[in-house]
């Protein structure tokens, strides 16, 4: 590390001045470590510490007796412009009990410090750019959209920095995370206090390097130090210890003190609260942006547990899922890791020591064949399962009381860990309603509590004949960490639900064409079966510009669906006061038909869909009432459609199977679009099995009910030579592939009688892939030209 530190200008590192920087990674137990053993021998007069400033009422309880780590504070903040929807930003600062952060406040109450937060608050921190996600590229500045809740203690400098992935490839690390550890955690103990400093201090100047100022002032970062650097100098007196991330403590001791101009905020639009956390989020490898991966080991590296039961846990599972892992091998991976620490100059075992004891000892194959199974097994180990608590007198965010509150009224357990089966009379109990709306809105907020099991899926539009819901459900720590998370949409679960479900609709509506109409009449569905009735009449009068602007047939035609369903069942959906449902779901047909034509340009991926739109078209129209004029608009878009040429044979193949189903197309005329397609030698003599394919998916009866389209389609058979058979081979099987075993068995019949014969004496091989039976072919034929070349084909007759 001497020799990082020449390559960059440190701030001295003195600890007997009167204000002592301390730089620190996020979740180390090396920072922890050193920072309480800084602050018990300084012993200042103030520990300032990197962390919403408005957060230091909390500290407190951080360190009450019935505080269990891991814990988060959880902020949210909601920015709102006039003629604008809201921006809801949300984000975490979690701490366990290897957080340097924690281990400062723990400090600095033990020797009667006063202890703050320095930070921006989360809300200003919006308005200075200052949350963003990590960067996808890797390049400085170059950042993605905001997606989520974000991490107030964010390290992107640390995954995407190219002076320390040179670093990791000078030493041999596999990632930043295996640098900091080979650098930092495997031996800090051993180090001063101050060259520890000096280590981290070189570490993040080098990762500070990759930014200009220009882009640290685009994403806040200045503003952010400036503030920080305000609340050091209101400590003009006493010694103070400043703990914040090393990115920041590089600049600190040269920055000026500025705040930011003062927010006027309502107060429903930002809050602040302690939340219990789980090691699961914690964990990087899940997505966290911050900190160290696999919380589990590093929390039993700071209380001095050895690696070696880690490994013996593994080896454990392992057994349990038949992996082949003996007791043998759990002492050879111990050994293993112990002797690859010495020889990596570790004095203790490091994460990938482990990880390489299990990969060299545990994997008995290949890493990405049976290695991939045990590997999850030991990250799944190392990560842990731990679940922090909160003291009571932290309080409950007002949507966690007003779950609870509605819960009991409900007559709900909560108390009961295992699953409470509920089966809901939508029709005949107001009571059992009004519990189906809460599950209904608990799921469609993202938060684990219900879990429907069957009945009416009006959303889905299937199995609307049932009258009855059936859920389970069980109250687990996560529900009450998830309805703190949604808090950020509303103060209850109603108000959380409707505002999540607005966003969404705006969101619809802002995506412009294609699925907009689909998806915004599927969201006034949900509005029904949550009991947000409040609002569907609104949303409904906003379909009518959705159809209009929506160019995706599968849309409108989803669009349609969706308003018939709200039509019929009106009654457990209690959608009686919405007008214009007829309406709307003509004006959607209309539309719809409108398109058809165009259906000819289809992508071959998106055929699928397309077709399934069609069918659903008839069956639809028949729902809202099929007069003569809707008729002939169908006809004549479908007859369109029908007589293009190029473009997607399987839709044109739809619309004639669409047109015979519907009466509107002779046997003979069916035959004839069947028998061109077969045989046109178009797209490399493809379109036939794609128009037979798109036929089949509207109309597959004409196997049956229309002979002349297996005697057309054994005659043109007949008429292709080997080569092309098998080649047409794949195309024609995908064609037949959505047939019932009872209609292959029929049309098995009928081409058993078009032959003459009796029965098709086939033998019968089940799940023979394609590529099998292909290769099958092409062995029969080389062996028959062999015959051939020898004058021995007689043999094959």
């Amino acid at each position: 590390m001497a020799a990082l530190g020449e390559l960059v200008d440190l701030p001295p590192v003195d600890l007997d001045a009167r204000i002592v920087y301390f730089p620190v990674r996020h979740h180390s137990p090396a920072c922890a470590w050193h920072v309480d053993r800084l602050i018990r021998d300084v012993q200042p007069a103030a520990v300032l510490i990197e962390g919403p400033r408005d957060a230091t009422p909390l500290v407190p309880l951080l360190v009450a007796e019935e505080t269990r780590m891991p814990v988060a504070l959880y902020t949210t903040y909601v920015r709102r412009a006039e003629d604008e929807l809201p921006e809801r930003h949300a984000a975490y600062y979690p701490l366990c009990d290897f957080s340097p952060e924690l281990a400062a406040i723990r400090a600095g109450l033990a020797i009667g410090a006063a202890v703050k937060f320095i930070d921006l608050t989360f809300p200003e921190k919006v308005e200075a750019h200052a949350v963003n996600d990590l960067p996808q590229s890797g390049e400085p500045g170059k950042l993605p959209p905001r997606r989520g809740p974000q991490s107030l203690q964010e390290e992107g400098w640390l995954a995407h920095n190219r002076l320390l992935k040179a670093a990791c490839v000078r030493t041999g690390s596999r990632d930043p995370d295996d640098l900091w550890d080979h650098l930092y955690e495997v031996d800090c103990r051993s180090l001063s206090t101050a060259d520890f400093i000096r280590n981290v201090l070189a570490y993040c100047a080098l990762a500070r390097r990759d930014f200009s100022p220009a882009e640290l002032a685009a994403e806040g970062t200045l503003a952010r130090e400036q503030a920080m650097a305000t609340a050091i100098a209101e400590h003009s007196t006493g010694r103070v210890v400043v703990v914040t991330g090393g990115f920041h403590t590089v600049a600190l001791p040269t920055t000026s003190p500025i705040m930011p101009q003062p927010l006027k905020i309502a107060a429903d639009d930002h809050q602040l609260v302690l939340m219990r956390y789980s090691f699961e989020q914690l964990d990087r490898l899940n997505g966290y942006a911050s900190g160290m991966p696999s919380p589990e080991f590093y929390q039993r590296m700071w209380e001095d547990q050895s690696a070696a039961r880690l490994l013996v846990e593994v080896a454990r599972q392992c057994r349990k899922k038949n992996f082949g892992v003996s007791t043998a091998d759990a002492i050879a991976a111990v050994a293993h890791s112990e002797r690859l620490a010495v020889l990596r100059g570790h004095a203790t075992t490091s994460r990938e020591d482990v990880l390489d004891g299990v990969r060299s000892v545990f994997i008995k194959g290949a890493d990405d064949a049976e290695g991939v199974a045990v590997l999850a097994i030991a990250r799944k180990l190392l990560a842990g399962d731990r679940v922090g608590n909160v003291p009571a007198s932290a309080g409950q965010p007002p949507i966690v009381h007003d779950f609870r509150n509605t819960a009991a009224q409900l007559r709900l357990k909560l108390d009961k860990l295992d699953d409470t089966e509920a089966v809901l009379d939508l029709y005949r109990k107001s009571a059992h309603r009004d519990i189906s709306r809460l599950f209904h809105r608990l799921a469609f907020l993202g938060v684990p509590f219900a879990t429907f099991l069957r009945g009416p899926d009006f959303v889905a539009g299937s199995n609307l004949q049932r009258i009855q819901e059936a859920w389970k459900y069980h109250w687990s720590p996560q529900t009450e960490s998830t309805l703190i998370e949604r808090s950020l949409y509303g103060s209850t679960v109603e108000e959380a639900a409707t505002s999540m479900l607005l966003e969404r609709f705006a969101q619809a509506e802002a995506a412009g064409q294609g699925r907009s109409a689909a998806d915004a009449t599927h969201l006034i569905i949900h509005a029904c079966r949550m009991g947000l009735h409040r609002h569907t009449q609104d949303l409904l009068d906003r379909v009518g510009g959705l159809l209009a602007e929506d160019a995706a047939f599968p849309s409108l035609v989803g669009a349609m669906d969706n308003l018939l369903i709200l039509q019929v069942s009106r009654e457990p959906l209690e959608a009686h006061h919405l007008h214009g449902l007829p309406e709307l779901a003509l004006a959607a047909y209309r539309r719809a038909c409108f398109i058809v034509p165009t259906l000819v340009n289809t992508p071959t991926e998106e055929e699928a869909a397309a077709l399934d739109a069609l069918n659903s078209l008839l069956q639809a129209v028949r729902t809202l009432g099929d007069s003569p004029d809707l008729v002939q608009l169908r006809t004549d878009s479908l007859q369109a459609l029908a007589a293009t040429t190029g473009g997607s044979a399987a839709l044109r193949g739809g619309a004639v199977g669409i047109l015979f189903a519907d009466g509107q197309l002779a046997d003979a005329d069916l035959v004839r679009h069947l028998r061109g397609h077969l045989l046109s030698s178009r797209d490399d003599g493809l379109d036939g099995p794609s128009f037979l394919r798109g036929l089949l998916m509207t109309a597959r009866n004409v196997l049956w009910q229309v002979p002349e389209c297996l005697a057309s389609l054994n005659e043109v058979l007949h008429g292709w030579d080997e080569a092309r058979f098998v080649k047409m081979l794949p195309a024609l099987r995908l064609a037949l592939a959505d047939l019932t075993p009872r209609e292959t068995d029929q049309v098995a019949k009928r081409v058993a009688v078009l032959l003459g014969t009796e029965s098709l004496q086939l033998a019968h091989i089940p799940d023979l892939p394609a590529s099998e039976m292909l290769r099958a072919v092409e062995v029969n034929r080389l062996v028959g030209a062999s015959l051939a070349a020898d004058g021995l084909e007689a043999l094959l007759e």
